[in-house]
């Protein structure tokens, strides 16, 4: 998990929310898509966060008849005991959380852990070089991944290793403890061998990757050689090849 990307943890299927929306359709969505909060998104891109809290808060301060700050163009007011249908149509853009941290999909996962514990926040938006709203990370995916067992753990790295090719391994094998993967077996071809240990190390929940793959042809050379040793003995384990040609 040291390698582990947010875009491998995030949630992808993000409920949004847009400005104009009313926080009683806001409410709805929290409620029908059981989340506690979302991005907020204007034609696409992040423009703040609703949570339960913001809306919990909007009905106390109407209670009460106090103001809160909406949009950054106003301080909006509810004289006390508001109407309901005047409380509901308020927008999400007049409660929205406007200063919002966010992460690109391409970070670590543990700085993302990091931060969301020093700001104390449960969620950060996952956005991409301009500033579109790619996925959410929310504390339940980090819990999610760390929580994996073994077994999923193992299926899903061999489920990974499926785009290299099942015809690009004499044998392969994977073991998992404690979030440790192990890999063994031949690749045909040093290239597969190096891609797949590189998968492996992605999968939410390894901790770690021990290389016991071996390969039989060294591709990563303009010609490609084969692997100095006869058929059924040992092959390259996985080691730079020395001098001008392999087993030198």
């Amino acid at each position: 998990m040291n390698r582990l990307k947010v875009k491998d943890v995030m949630t992808h299927f993000v409920v949004a929310l847009g400005p104009r929306d009313t926080i009683k359709q806001a409410a709805q969505q929290l409620l029908s898509n059981r989340i506690s909060g979302t991005p907020v998104v204007d034609k696409g891109k992040l423009v703040g966060i609703v949570s339960e809290t913001d809306l919990v808060q909007t009905y106390a301060q109407a209670a009460r008849g106090t103001s809160f700050l909406g949009s950054p163009n106003r301080l909006m007011s509810l004289p006390p005991g508001a109407p309901a249908w005047e409380v509901n149509n308020t927008t999400v853009g007049d409660v929205m959380t406007i200063e919002v941290v966010s992460f690109p999909p391409q970070a670590s996962v543990w700085e993302a852990a990091s931060l969301m514990h020093r700001r104390g926040v449960r969620r950060l938006p996952v956005v991409d070089a301009d500033d579109y709203v790619v996925g959410v990370l929310t504390r339940s995916d980090l819990v999610r991944a760390m929580a994996r067992s073994d077994e999923e753990i193992a299926a899903s790295v061999q489920k990974a290793f499926g785009v290299l090719g099942r015809e690009n391994f004499l044998a392969l094998q994977v073991e998992t403890q404690g979030g440790t993967v192990s890999v063994r077996g031949i690749a045909v071809h040093r290239s597969t061998k190096e891609l797949a240990i590189h998968i492996a190390a992605q999968v939410a929940g390894v901790l770690k990757v021990f290389d016991h793959l071996e390969w039989q042809f060294d591709d990563t050379y303009p010609r490609a050689a084969k692997s100095p040793f006869p058929s059924g003995s040992q092959v390259v384990r996985g080691q730079p090849v020395c001098g001008g040609s392999p087993g030198q």
